[in-house]
Order: C-alpha cells, then sequence, then structure tokens
C-alpha cells in the first residue's frame, strides 16, 4: 500500500496470531496498511499547505471530553463541514455543514440558515462531546464548501503509553475492538535496532527492526488469537538502555 518499511514491520504478526493464511492474509495485511496510512495522513500531512486544525479540549466530566476546533491559516469568511473519521466507520463522514470561523480562528455556528441552522445564541461555538476508550484517536477536520480547503487534525484524550527512560511506547486504537492497533515509538537512539516483543491469549512474538535518524518507531499489531475473542495483548519496544511496555485489551466486550 505504498507504507514505508518501518510502518509495514509488523503486519506480519497477523499470521502469527492466528487469522487466516495465503490470499486471505495477504488480503488482511493489506487492509491493516491502508487503515494506517490513512490514519498516519489524517493531520497536518494531510491539510492544506500553510493551514492547521487545532482541537482544544475544553471540559472533561467522567468519561466525556468535550472539544472545540481553531482551524488557522484558512478564510475565516469561509464556510466550511466538519467532518469525523470515528474507529468504529471504515471511512470519514459528514457531521456538520455550514460551519464558519470565529476570533482566533474558533469554529462556530452563526445560527443563520445558511448555516449550521438554529443554535441557542448566535455564534456558539462548535462543541464535540465523545466517549473515547483508552487508545481511541478522536479525528475530525473542517472542509470548504468548494472541497479546496482541508484541515485535519487528531488527538488521543486517552492515550495508551509506557515510557522508559529517554524512551515511549504508545498504543493507538484504529479499530473498535483493537482488531489493528498502531505502535509508536520515540526517544530510541537513532539508527539502532529495536526489538518489538509481544504476548497475547498464550501466543508470542519478537521481531527487530531499525529506528531512524529521528529515534522514532512505527509499526502495527493484530492481536486477536485463533482460540479467544478477548485478551490482553502486552508490548514491550526495547531499544539501547531503555524498554518502554503497553497493555492493550483487545475483543468486543
Amino acid at each position: 500500500m505504498g507504507l514505508p518499511a518501518r510502518a509495514c514491520l509488523l503486519l506480519t504478526i497477523c499470521a502469527v496470531f492466528g487469522l487466516a493464511q495465503g490470499a486471505q492474509n495477504n488480503d488482511v495485511q493489506n487492509t491493516a496498511a491502508g487503515t494506517v496510512r490513512l490514519h498516519q495522513t489524517w493531520g497536518p500531512k494531510g491539510s492544506a499547505p500553510g493551514t492547521s486544525l487545532e482541537l482544544r479540549e475544553v471540559s472533561r466530566s467522567g468519561p466525556e471530553v468535550v472539544f472545540r476546533l481553531f482551524a488557522h491559516g484558512v478564510d475565516p469568511d469561509g464556510a466550511y463541514s466538519l467532518v469525523a473519521w470515528p474507529v468504529s466507520q471504515k471511512g470519514p463522514s459528514t457531521v456538520v455543514k455550514g460551519v464558519t470561523l470565529g476570533s482566533g480562528g474558533l469554529a462556530i455556528c452563526p445560527g443563520r440558515p445558511d448555516t449550521c441552522g438554529s443554535a441557542a445564541k448566535p455564534n456558539d461555538p462548535v462543541e464535540i462531546k465523545l466517549t473515547p476508550i483508552a487508545g481511541e484517536p478522536v479525528r475530525l477536520a473542517l472542509i470548504s464548501a468548494n472541497n479546496q480547503v482541508r484541515v485535519f487534525a487528531k488527538t488521543v484524550p486517552n492515550p495508551i503509553r509506557g515510557k522508559d527512560r529517554s524512551c515511549a511506547l504508545e498504543a493507538v486504537l484504529l479499530t473498535p475492538g483493537a482488531e489493528l492497533v498502531l505502535l509508536e515509538g520515540e526517544g530510541f537512539a537513532p539508527n539502532t535496532e529495536v526489538t518489538m516483543s509481544s504476548a497475547s491469549g498464550g501466543e508470542s512474538h519478537s521481531q527487530t527492526a531499525k529506528v531512524g535518524a529521528d529515534g522514532k518507531y512505527l509499526g502495527a499489531l493484530l492481536p486477536f488469537t485463533a482460540k479467544a475473542t478477548s485478551g490482553v495483548a502486552a508490548v514491550t519496544l526495547k531499544g539501547v538502555g531503555c524498554a518502554p511496555a503497553v497493555k492493550v485489551n483487545w475483543g468486543r466486550r
């Protein structure tokens, strides 16, 4: 699917953890690689040059998190569609049309018929209320009516993150039941080898990869096993002088 070598390294894990072999296995790997690629593009890489979208957490109560959006470098007089890509969907979809921008690039609903409908008060901020689980990303975008301007942003409100000395490992869920998990490492000694070790449902796997000059690692994990419908995957990424670890709950509960 055109992914860099580092991004594809761990996709072969699906064969080890009991998924189908042969052509079906190749389909699983290709689908996983495509999902990883789209997730990585959702952000500055996919945004129009000179633009950005900020997801600002404004409140948190129990499991509910509220975000506001701030667009920078885009036409403040334009109208935009708010697009979301939850992990429960295969692709993005439009949530609200006719969003405009207020002071500081804040996404607002002016409450006019030609915008996003009647608001309680004119120029009310657009607020996104979500209840993300651990490791679940929030992916939002603003897209202009003529489709020429697109700004994307993502964040993980409740990260699954492990640290050891200067190194860190984070697991990001790319599907609802963690059928596909993105592994992101940073802080490793540049241009050195790291070993990813994982254990799930009594099965284990180990693979060596080389991090680049930026000390970052990118891989994907498919933790399902042939003998269980849920479980916990324990992952360790061992480098020179550090070995951050995370645990990921997988399966529909």
